[in-house]
Parts: C-alpha cells; sequence; structure tokens
C-alpha cells in the first residue's frame, strides 16, 4: 500500500515538474502575440504545475509525520518539526541565491510554506480546511486596502524594490508570483490530502469527482462572469480576465479554487496509475523522474530556459516551437533520471539538502 502510495505521488511530482518546464519555456521564449490553440491551452496551464508542487509538498510532510500522529509521538514529532525547519531555511537560502537568474523562482516562497506547514501538521482537518477557506477570502479583502500592483513595472515584468525591506516583505506576503497569502492554502490542503487513504478505490474515486466536478464548474463560471462582466458592466476583456479569470496572478478565489481541485484530480489519477508501475516501465520512469523533482526544477531553469534564451533569444520562437523544445528537454529529464538512480536514491540537490538539514 504505501509503496503504490510513494510511486503514485512521484508521478504526480513529474507531472508538476513537465508542467512547468512547458508553461516557463512557452512564457520566456516563445512570441507573446501568437493566438492559437495550443497557446490558449498553455494558458490554462499557467500556474498548474506549480500549485500542484507545493500541494505535493504538503502531502509529502502528511507522510513525513504519518506514523507520529497515529502513535501520538510527541518527541517524534518536534524532531521531525525541526527537520522542517532546517529544510525551509535550505529551500530559502537556495532560493535567494538563484532569484536574480530567476525572478519568479518559487523555492523562496518555498521555504516559508515550510515554516507554516510546520504549524499545521498536528491540526485538525476541520480547522484546516477553515483556514484554507479564511486564506483565500483574505486575499480579495486585503486587495480593497492594498494596491496589488505596488511595485510592479509590468511593461518589463520586473518588481521594483523588490530587495527594499518593504518590497521584499510585500512581494513575499501579497503581490510576488506565489505570495504566502494565499499561496500557503495550497500547503494546507495538501497537508490533508497526505492524511487521506488513496490505496481505497472508493476514497480515490469520491475525491476525484467532486475535485473534478469543481474544477470544471469552477472554470466554466470564470469563462461566463468574464463574459457577463465585459457585456453587462463594460468591463475590458483585460480587467475581467484578472478579476474573474483562473490566472495566477493576482491569485482570487477562482484561481485558488481551480488550482486546489485541479491538483487533487492530478493526484488522484496518478494514484490509481501507480497501482501498475510494476508491469509499466513508462510510469516507473515518471516516477523516477519524479523522485529528482527539486533538482529538475533547477535544471529547466539554468540547463532549458537560459541555454535557449542566450541560443535563440526572448520571445523569439514560436510557441509550437518552444513547445517541442520543451517536450525534448522533458525527455532529457526523464534520461537523467534513469541514468542517475541507477547509482544513487536521490537527487543531487536532494541529497545536498538532507545532509546539510538532518
Amino acid at each position: 500500500m504505501q509503496n503504490n502510495r510513494i510511486i503514485g505521488y512521484d508521478i504526480a511530482r513529474a507531472l508538476a515538474v513537465f508542467i512547468m518546464v512547458v508553461v516557463n519555456f512557452n512564457l520566456v521564449l516563445s512570441t507573446t502575440t501568437e493566438r492559437s490553440l495550443l497557446a490558449s491551452f498553455l494558458e490554462l496551464l499557467q500556474g498548474k504545475g506549480a500549485v500542484l508542487f507545493v500541494i505535493l509538498a504538503g502531502a509529502g510532510i502528511s507522510l513525513m509525520i504519518k506514523k507520529n500522529l497515529l502513535n501520538n509521538d510527541k518527541e517524534g514529532l518536534k524532531l521531525k518539526r525541526k527537520i522542517l525547519l532546517k529544510r525551509a531555511l535550505f529551500l530559502f537560502v537556495v532560493g535567494m541565491i538563484f532569484l536574480p537568474l530567476w525572478p519568479a523562482d518559487i523555492l523562496h516562497y518555498y521555504g516559508f510554506y515550510l515554516l507554516i506547514a510546520a504549524l499545521f501538521i498536528r491540526f485538525n482537518n476541520k480547522i484546516l480546511w477553515t483556514s484554507i477557506i479564511l486564506i483565500i477570502g483574505a486575499f480579495p479583502l486585503l486587495m480593497m486596502f492594498v494596491d496589488y500592483e505596488t511595485g510592479w513595472n509590468w511593461k518589463l515584468n520586473e518588481y521594483i524594490g523588490f530587495w527594499t525591506v518593504s518590497g521584499f516583505f510585500r512581494n513575499l506576503l501579497f503581490n510576488g508570483f506565489h505570495p504566502l497569502l494565499p499561496w500557503v492554502s495550497f500547503v494546507i490542503a495538501g497537508i490533508w490530502m497526505g492524511r487521506q487513504d488513496l490505496s481505497s478505490a472508493k476514497k480515490r474515486k469520491t475525491i476525484f469527482w467532486i475535485s473534478l466536478i469543481v474544477f470544471v464548474s469552477t472554470q466554466l463560471l470564470s469563462m461566463q462572469l468574464i463574459k457577463s462582466a465585459v457585456s453587462f458592466l463594460e468591463f475590458s476583456v483585460e480587467d475581467a480576465t484578472a478579476i474573474f479569470g483562473t490566472q495566477p496572478m493576482p491569485p482570487l478565489p477562482l484561481f485558488m479554487i481551480s488550482g486546489i481541485s485541479w491538483s487533487f484530480v492530478a493526484i488522484t489519477i496518478c494514484i490509481a496509475a501507480s497501482e501498475r508501475a510494476k508491469e509499466n516501465k513508462y510510469l516507473q520512469v515518471l516516477a523516477t523522474t519524479g523522485q529528482l523533482a527539486f533538482t529538475h526544477y533547477i535544471a529547466h531553469i539554468i540547463v532549458g530556459i537560459l541555454s535557449a534564451y542566450l541560443f535563440f533569444g526572448e520571445n523569439s520562437l514560436s510557441v509550437s516551437q518552444a513547445f517541442l523544445y520543451a517536450g525534448i528537454f522533458c525527455l532529457l529529464l526523464m534520461g537523467f533520471s534513469v541514468l542517475w538512480r541507477k547509482k544513487f536514491k536521490r537527487g543531487p540537490l536532494s541529497l545536498l539538502m538532507r545532509s546539510i538539514t538532518r
């Protein structure tokens, strides 16, 4: 049971990496004015890989402390909290080093996600979901008092004053690429997901169908609200999409609901697929790739995007060319994963983190 569960989450991590690769390659390398079915599909995927990545982090924390909670092992929980805090600091430092190369970095946020997750690991499910709802609801209320666009130069996609104290914390907490409010809700949702017995087909199906219905309903509601705002309230398409769309910036409630429900659908499918992983070599490769997700996240920026940026230039490819390049890079990641795992149990950066944060 446990092996299937772990393999399923690894397959989901591989999926999260692939989505981030495809979306980020498209954002940096493809022309921004192209309108096509593929371009629309990639727009729909924006933020979805990162959301899945963060929810899986929460699920991983749940699995990490599961035995301690069941046995009411307070000393064990205390030790696990210390490990989480050390890893949070490690990820924050790595993210800050990485930030000048990739302004949309998630790792320094990730460190704070783990820090907050360490506070939630003993809360019951009712408190978890109450917290998720309150955090998601608090963000649009905060936007009524704080200008979301403060610090942003949208033409250059740059954040002015990031390296000041006020700019850093405003970006971290409110209007960065993955701000703690409300993105930490994804970690909390992941903690809940990790507690579920997804080895039960009945449980999986229940979560899958409820999540799928919520996801589809949210997307349809978003489309209808955008259409109504343009037609009856005379909103511009851009303003209507910003308020009622499911894009990650700003992370308003429809995006948050869409992200959680989409991730739950993806995870349940991957867990179900893991039951056939022993007989399917392709699923084994995906699981192996997911086990190196941390390394692949860094590699897809440094090796993939930066090298392509230097060779092709920014926004110089068609959407299909950028998509093809991303697909080839994903294949290379899978090949590297298989070769690496023949000699090592964990990815290079995971080994480094664990050696430092034991």
